[in-house]
Order: structure tokens, then C-alpha cells, then sequence
């Protein structure tokens, strides 16, 4: 019974009134959750396409850019062990590490530019490398990186002339492939880049 001068409650009484509030704090948290999941999704797909999207090189380049990436990484592998050096010469530490360096980095000039199917078929290595690594995805930070290395390459000088002819001309191909990946990337004409949507 009600007091007189007190109203009852709005919406009816207290039971219904309090089933009424759990299904709106239910239907409430169903939507947000939905939302969240939506938003992470589309947050994924989002990260997707950007790392998705590489600079490629038409074939002949990316075929030298292989043979000089495992002829520098064989190269290397012999400097270390001793076969590329002179009777009178020795390699110290340092030398030494300069080789497993450009052994390393001739190993990811030929997964950067080996075929994108056969790559990544092995722990899809070489997504993850554009992904992290998002400077080897542009001709730009390709060539840039192949410079450095044709640099370090170069400029490892063993005594011996015919292994100092041998990392010249590594290092000069490398360089080489450098120059003509920025010629593609800033001196091409890209009709597609000019085209209206």
C-alpha cells in the first residue's frame, strides 16, 4: 500500500523496474563489446595494409640484386675461415665481424629481393622484414641500405690484389644497383601515379 502524498515509482513496480535495468546494463555491454572487437579488427586490417605495401623491382633487377647478395654472403663465409687471405696476411676481430656483417646483410639482400611467394613460405620471413624493417619495402631505403653496404664491402681491403679486385667488384655492383633503384624509383614514369581515380 502506498503512503498518501508519495508517488509510486516511475516505470511500475520495483520488480519489473529492476529486470528492466539488468537488461539495459546487459544490451549495453553486448554493444561495447561488440564495438571493441569491430574497432580491434579494423585497427588489424589497418596495420595490414600498410605493411602490405612494397616497392617492387622489375625482375633483372631483383636478379642481380640475389646473385650479388649470395656471392657477397659465400665471400664473406671465405674471408672468415681464411681461404680469402694472403699467406702473409691476418684478419684481426675486427675484420672478421665486418665479414659476418656483410655475410648477414648479403643473406637479407637475397630474401629482400627473392620471389615474395618462396619467401615467405618460410615463417613468412619476408613479410616480417618489411614489416620491421620498413626501409628495405622502398626502392629509397633499398638503395640506401645497398649503398652502405657496397661501402663496407669496398672498403674491407685485403692484401691479397685478386680478393681486393673480388670485394671491389661486390661492392661496386651493389652500389651500382643503388643507383639504378633510385633512377626507377625518382626518374620512371609512373602513368598509374597520374591517373584520376
Amino acid at each position: 500500500m502506498s503512503s498518501p502524498g508519495v508517488a509510486p515509482p516511475a516505470g511500475g513496480g520495483g520488480v519489473c523496474a529492476g529486470s528492466t535495468a539488468a537488461n539495459v546494463a546487459s544490451a549495453v555491454g553486448s554493444a561495447a563489446y561488440t564495438g571493441a572487437k569491430m574497432g580491434a579488427s579494423a585497427a588489424q586490417r589497418g596495420v595490414v595494409s600498410l605493411s602490405i605495401y612494397v616497392q617492387h623491382n622489375p625482375v633483372a633487377v631483383k636478379v642481380f640484386c640475389c646473385i650479388t647478395g649470395l656471392v657477397l654472403s659465400v665471400v664473406s663465409v671465405m674471408c672468415i675461415c681464411g681461404v680469402a687471405m694472403g699467406k702473409d696476411e691476418e684478419w684481426g676481430p675486427r675484420d672478421s665481424l665486418q665479414s659476418f656483417y656483410t655475410c648477414l646483410f648479403g643473406l637479407l639482400i637475397f630474401v629482400v629481393d627473392m620471389k615474395e611467394e618462396w619467401m615467405n613460405k618460410v615463417f613468412g620471413i619476408q613479410s616480417k622484414l618489411f614489416l620491421y624493417f620498413n626501409f628495405l619495402a622502398t626502392k629509397t631505403g633499398r638503395a640506401l641500405f645497398y649503398f652502405y653496404v657496397g661501402s663496407i664491402t669496398i672498403f674491407l681491403l685485403p692484401k691479397s690484389t685478386l680478393w681486393t679486385i673480388v670485394h671491389v667488384c661486390i661492392g661496386g655492383m651493389l652500389c651500382l644497383l643503388g643507383l639504378v633503384m633510385l633512377f626507377l624509383r625518382y626518374c620512371q614514369s609512373h602513368p598509374q601515379e597520374g591517373a584520376q581515380l
